[in-house]
């Protein structure tokens, strides 16, 4: 049969905590009681633009219930959504209620790279051979984090049929190394609606210029979990799974709900659930037959140690902006973040460079007026042994003129 996936129904695809239905994350405790269960609609990027470039940020239809999430590609066979986006959960949940439902099955689900989910191409959508949501046993990042409470573990990987190719989309890296700060900046991107109503659901649309409110034990225990973050605005219906990406394009947060009015939006940490993301990543390789990512196997996910080695300096293809002498493309490394075959971590600049080919002197030519001294490695040329001359143009002058040309690479728009 052929598929023909229709956004009807949208199920609204976020599970509130309470308390969170604030006019802003200035009000107090005091102002909404802990005790008071207020629902929360979760998380179109409302006050955003279209978006076409960010292709890695995939839309997921569930035939099942007839429902849109958004998700981030982060191997070629892999998609990091919300838990919610693929089980079964109430529409409306207060933290301490919501209760991680057990997963659809596999072959309902279908994801796009497309910047719109009303194709009726078969082709343009991706099958998904497996589900896998967070594990409710005792091993969480929060020993708070009940096993029957889905908020603070509201995070889900599809494993697709076949790898996308790169030039479809280039997956995304994860922040699962370095934890976020309070006001670092962010971007959100997502397939949802522009409001409460569901409006406009189904495009992929982006807003630049977010900020991080609070992560993990520094936001208000009602409101989030230690393995969540409390971002800035804009995130509404559908935007559910999305990514909040950094600005060197990690990922670092998965939407899992928000205000009424579409801000406070509550994100899983990638941080937090760190170590299930790698190992998710490298049974993913598995599966696909291609190499685990670097960052899964403990590497750094800093642009600054990634990207090619003696490449073209382009910034658009030297993602570690890191240039040497204009001529070749480089990037940072140390004993773990080793440099490709032909080049060499230097301990003075701590970047890859080239290993300098051999250099080979000339034997200079004897004449009839010179006496000759030789032995089996070279013959020097000495007129007069009893006024030996200089030795010259035998020492290799390093680093006379070595530039790095830092270049910082913008977030594409």
């Amino acid at each position: 049969m052929v598929f023909r996936p229709t956004i009807g129904r949208l199920l609204t695809l976020a599970l509130p905590c309470s308390a969170l239905a604030l006019s802003s994350l200035g009000c107090t405790a005091a102002e909404v009681p802990e005790d008071e269960p207020v629902g929360i609609y979760g998380a179109p990027i409302k006050g955003g633009y279209n978006d076409s470039v960010d292709t890695a940020v995939v839309g997921i239809y569930d035939y099942s219930v007839g429902a849109i999430c958004s998700g981030s590609l982060l191997a070629p066979n892999m998609v990091l959504t919300a838990r919610h986006c693929v089980s079964d959960t109430s529409e409306q949940v207060v933290c301490g209620q919501a209760k991680p439902g057990a997963a659809h099955s596999a072959k309902y689900f279908f994801v796009t790279t497309k910047p719109n989910m009303d194709s009726q191409n078969p082709n343009d959508y991706h099958k998904v051979v497996e589900v896998r949501t967070l594990p409710l046993d005792t091993a969480s990042p929060d020993p708070l984090l009940k096993k029957e409470d889905l908020c603070g573990r509201d995070q889900a990987i599809l494993i697709l049929e076949g790898n996308i190719d790169p030039a479809e989309a280039t997956p995304y890296v994860p922040r699962v190394d370095v934890e976020l700060v309070p006001g670092e900046q962010y971007y959100a991107v997502g397939f949802g609606a522009t409001n409460d109503n569901g409006a406009g659901a189904g495009v992929r649309r982006r807003r630049d210029d977010l900020f991080i409110n609070c992560v993990s034990d520094g936001c208000p225990a009602y409101a989030a979990k230690r393995t969540e973050f409390i971002g800035d605005t804009g995130i509404c219906q559908g935007d559910s799974g999305g990514p909040a990406i950094d600005m060197q394009n990690r990922v670092v947060g998965v939407t899992s709900r928000g205000n009424y009015g579409c801000d406070a939006p509550v994100y899983g940490d990638v941080f937090g659930w760190g170590q299930w993301i790698k190992d998710t990543a490298i049974s993913a390789a598995q599966i696909g037959g291609y190499p685990a990512p670097g960052w899964a196997m403990g590497l750094s996910t800093d642009p600054a140690f990634n990207g090619p080695v003696g490449g073209t300096c382009d910034p658009a293809v030297c993602t570690s902006g890191i240039c040497v002498n204009g001529t070749y493309c480089t990037h940072k490394c140390d004993a773990l973040n080793v440099c490709p075959d032909k080049y060499e971590c230097s301990e003075k600049y701590g970047v890859c460079l080239e290993v300098p080919k051999p250099v080979t002197k000339p034997k200079p030519k004897p004449t009839n007026d010179t006496e000759t001294s030789s032995d089996a490695a070279c013959s020097v040329a000495n007129p007069d042994p009893t006024k030996p001359i200089p030795w010259k143009g035998g020492a290799l002058v390093l680093g006379a003129a070595l530039a790095l040309t830092l270049r910082r690479r913008r977030a594409p728009r």
